[in-house]
């Protein structure tokens, strides 16, 4: 909340009671403009005196009138300002009204009369102090206009003794004036703090709900994680199992097809985790560029073009010249996600990429003729586990996670790009995502031709540490098998006591035992061997702090489950790399 917001809620909070006193006072009120007239009925002009009067009970009247509406309705910090006007108007009127009875009816004769007008000047003066510890402005509009009259009436008497008493009414004045300031001060202090109070309290209970909630939906998701885990591992060790009796080198192929299948699926599941946790840790964060949206297009339609065709669907790109400015790294992860979805969810027609500028964007569009979403699970698609349909493929490397839309919606928030869903149940739907539009002046340049990365096998030296011996033993029969030169070892301490020579890489998990984790223990091998020595993590924590640290290190970071294949593409490109950072 704004100053100013904050301001104008502490001002509604003051005055809210003043208004409640008006209604309660009004019929006392009265008593005092009625006194005046009922004493100085014999010694002023009763018709100038009835005047004033009938004035007097029209402005008590009319203040009545506005704080029983201002009970009535339902008056808040936002639109209470233009109550608090009339307030500050009326209370002007009545002591504009004061202060002529307090200018006209000094000139008596009697002294006793004239010194009754200058006691009610300054009761009125001082009781008007209260009325600006609730508005300092309220005692602007009535406490000063009657004292200053009466203090201008001393001054125009010419005479030593009354110059006297304005000076010193002068001097009440300053003094009422900076009491009403004290006071209001503290008055405003005071809600202030209850308010800032109650909002903290507020915030407390609101953290306490999102609180609860993320254990609900953590609660929730475990539960679901754990199911879809289990049917992979559960087909896997039926698979095995079969695969001990199979009867034929086909039977054998058949089975270590469905094996590799589930492995697959267990896999995408941890790299999905692996992506959720990077998101909520807020490691990963958007590097915008500027770049040609058609040629990103064209070439997401050529990487799926195969895919598509052999769902014998049709995929379609419309789409013109248009530089946009964004991630383009994590807008193909979220097209990606949406592309394959759109295909996974399609049974005949096709998909349709389309970009068309607009004035300051690009909306970017994926349009599919599949099996829709209904309107009920609009929002609830994009949160982790959740799906709107089953899966209508039987293979597991086709069938959903229930991830891709979540991080999906993730990456665009973390982008701020707006994401747009509209779907009709059983006829297909549209992803749209406004994409600020970009400079062509900045674009960057590129050859066309893409890096060549020698293979690196035969004769390097690669160094494993992991405290699982069994990931030990099938690390070093894996790396052996491609040619490494392999020492395995469960420490740091251990592979400084058993190196034969320096190695050109090192592999280390993140969770050691001991003190030691994978960052530290692959500066301990640097400080012996240099510090341009090439070194990997291979983790299998979602721990957003240890996530974090792993990113601060500036090592590469591999997610456990790995593919053999992208390990092994990790490890030609850190031997390629001088660094070891590509």
């Amino acid at each position: 909340m704004d100053s100013t917001k904050i301001e104008q809620r502490i001002t509604f909070e003051a005055l809210a009671p003043y208004f409640k006193q008006i209604r309660e006072w009004a019929a006392f009120t009265i008593l005092v403009p009625l006194s005046v007239t009922l004493v100085m009925w014999d010694q002023v002009d009763r018709a100038v005196l009835l005047s004033w009067f009938v004035l007097m009970l029209a402005g008590i009247g009319a203040l009545y009138l506005v704080a029983s509406g201002y009970h009535r309705n339902d008056v808040s910090p936002e639109n209470a300002h233009p109550w608090h006007l009339r307030l500050l108007i009326l209370q002007g009127y009545m002591g504009f009204l004061w202060a002529i009875a307090v200018f006209l009816m000094h000139d008596l004769e009697s002294p006793p009369h004239r010194l009754f007008i200058i006691t009610l000047a300054l009761a009125l003066g001082i009781g008007s102090i209260s009325a600006g510890a609730h508005w300092l402005a309220l005692y602007y509009s009535y406490g000063i206009p009657v004292k200053g009259a009466l203090a201008a009436k001393f001054v125009l008497l010419a005479d030593v003794a009354w110059l006297a008493l304005a000076i010193m009414v002068a001097l009440a004045i300053l003094a009422s004036y900076g009491f009403a300031r004290k006071l209001n001060s503290i008055v405003r202090s005071e809600i202030r703090l209850r308010l800032e109070t109650a909002d903290l309290a507020e915030q407390l209970k609101e953290q306490s709900r999102e609180l609860q909630n993320a254990i609900r939906t953590k609660s929730r998701t475990l539960a679901t994680a754990s199911h879809d885990f289990r049917q992979p591992l559960h087909a896997l060790s039926l698979f095995v199992d079969a695969l001990k009796g199979a009867d034929s080198r086909r039977e054998e192929k058949r089975i270590f097809s469905r094996i590799d299948a589930s492995l697959d699926a267990m896999r995408r599941m941890f790299d999905a985790l692996f992506d959720l946790s990077r998101l909520d840790a807020n490691i990963v964060q958007p590097e915008p560029e500027d770049f040609d949206i058609e040629t990103f297009l064209i070439q997401l339609k050529e990487e799926f073009q195969d895919k598509a065709e052999q769902r014998h669907l049709s995929l379609r790109l419309h789409t013109q010249p248009a530089v946009v400015r964004t991630d383009q790294v994590l807008l193909e992860r979220v097209l990606r996600n949406l592309i394959t979805n759109a295909i996974r969810y399609t049974d005949r027609g096709g998909i349709l990429l389309s970009a068309r500028p607009r004035q300051n964007s690009v909306l970017v569009q994926i349009w599919d003729t599949g099996i829709g979403i209904p309107q009920e699970a609009h929002q609830r698609i994009f949160i982790e586990f959740q799906q709107a349909h089953e899966s209508p493929h039987e293979d597991e490397r086709d069938k959903g996670l229930g991830f891709g839309l979540a991080i999906v919606h993730k990456l665009c928030s973390l982008m701020g790009l707006p994401l747009d869903l509209r779907s009709v149940d059983g006829r297909g739907s549209v992803f749209s995502l406004s994409i600020p539009a970009g400079d062509p002046a900045r674009m960057k340049q590129s050859s066309g031709k893409a890096m060549e990365i020698e293979w690196q096998d035969s004769g390097h030296h690669i160094l494993v540490i992991d405290n699982d011996k069994n990931v030990l033993h099938a690390m070093d029969t894996l790396l052996n098998k491609w040619g490494f030169r392999v020492t395995s070892v469960t420490s740091p301490t251990e592979a400084l006591r058993l190196l034969p020579d320096q190695p050109d890489l090192v592999l280390s998990d993140l969770s050691l035992d001991g003190t030691h984790n994978g960052i530290k223990a692959i500066q301990m091998i640097r400080e012996r061997y240099g510090p341009e020595l090439p070194g990997m993590i291979i983790t299998g924590t979602t721990n957003p702090r240890q996530l974090q640290e792993v990113e601060n290190s500036g090592l590469r970071m591999i997610q456990k489950p790995v593919r053999p294949s992208l390990l092994r593409s990790f490890i030609q490109r850190q031997l390629a790399t001088p660094t070891g950072v590509d």
